[in-house]
């Protein structure tokens, strides 16, 4: 006849096997995305695939967290090889898509800027309108909620220049650039004195907006700000576009002295290696760091949703505020508005460090 310790002790490798079976189902498409990454560049859809790799690492996160839990529970009792399968199965793919991603910068864990009150902010709004949004009286509402110094406005057609005329009001200096495709644009600010011109960038002529603020009431220096909406990644090769765009983007801001800002949907998220590489090569600092995860498309999932919309800065533009918004269902992206604040320097970070080098090598 069986004991009950024996029957405990069979219920408990039982309930151990059940879990280390689950867990390793759990793990399976962590470390499919641990391959989507090593060989995104091979392949569309594994490009696609790679903008998840936060949602993979946030729950592998939970399931570790959870199989600590069960541990203590049952007094940390395993046979030593059980523990340290299980722990290769779950830390290798939680640690590599966390080092990829680095999810804990979604936390508002950045104190805000508390050098005394700002001066002379300045608030920046970037929405994708979406090109078969046509309620207009709704968009004008958002865009006026928003109370922004400067709203960039994406996927803009002729019907939306005519059905937001009403903007003038508020904005009363306006540059337009609507087309009957995704690539139309528009600039509204009420800043006198912005100035605008229109770029096209590279070999695949993607058309951008670009903004100078000029130093006075709103800033104590100038800020030369670059409109863009980069391709999306929906279609074979695609994403190969987008790279290029951002490299494109990225010699202009290697070619604007002063402070410089980056605004729009750029169809691409942060843990994206043409992202960090343009990151890199730029300079620029991503605004959404331990402010927030900022989830933007599509505007339905919410938090569930990735981050594709951005605005990115120079290191001299104090960073106040970064918020994201709900519009209206008619929109497939949420709304961002960042708050920076202007510096006394201005030049290029890149610019000094020339004249550092050079003076270093002055006789």
């Amino acid at each position: 006849m069986e004991s009950k310790t024996d029957a405990r002790t069979r219920r408990w490798t039982l309930g151990l096997a059940i879990w280390f079976l689950i867990s390793s189902l759990a793990s399976i498409p962590a470390w499919g995305a641990i391959y989507v990454h090593r060989h995104w560049s091979d392949n569309s859809l594994f490009e696609m695939a790679s903008h998840t790799q936060w949602h993979f690492a946030v729950g592998m996160i939970c399931v570790v967290l959870l199989d600590l839990l069960l541990r203590w529970w049952n007094r940390w009792r395993a046979p030593i090889a059980s523990r340290i399968l299980h722990a290769a199965i779950l830390l290798i793919p939680t640690v590599y898509l966390s080092s990829v991603t680095e999810p804990w910068t979604a936390l508002p864990i950045r104190p805000w800027y508390n050098a005394g009150p700002p001066t002379k902010p300045v608030s920046i709004a970037s929405w994708n309108v979406f090109i078969q949004n046509h309620e207009f009286e709704t968009i004008q509402k958002t865009i006026e909620s928003l109370d922004a110094d400067i709203v960039f406005l994406i996927e803009v057609t002729p019907e939306h220049q005519q059905g937001l005329s009403r903007l003038s009001k508020s904005y009363r200096h306006v540059h337009w650039a609507p087309r009957t495709n995704t690539q139309g644009l528009a600039i509204l600010s009420r800043i006198p004195g912005t100035k605008f011109k229109e770029v096209v960038l590279g070999k695949s002529q993607v058309l951008a907006l670009e903004a100078m603020v000029p130093a006075g009431k709103f800033s104590d220096q100038p800020i030369r700000l670059l409109g863009v909406h980069t391709a999306s990644p929906n279609q074979h090769g695609r994403f190969r576009i987008r790279d290029e765009q951002l490299q494109d983007v990225a010699k202009w801001v290697e070619q604007s002295a002063g402070q410089t800002m980056v605004i729009g949907d750029l169809n691409t998220t942060p843990w994206s290696e043409g992202f960090k590489e343009f990151l890199k090569r730029t300079g620029l600092v991503d605004t959404r760091r331990y402010r927030g995860f900022f989830a933007t498309w599509p505007c339905g999932l919410g938090i569930a949703g990735i981050p594709i919309d951005h605005a990115l800065v120079s290191p001299s533009l104090q960073i106040i505020d970064r918020e994201c918004g709900f519009p209206t269902i008619d929109s497939d992206h949420q709304w961002i508005r960042t708050t920076v604040e202007t510096s006394k320097v201005d030049r290029n970070p890149r610019e000094s460090e020339g004249d550092n080098d050079r003076s270093a090598k002055a006789p």
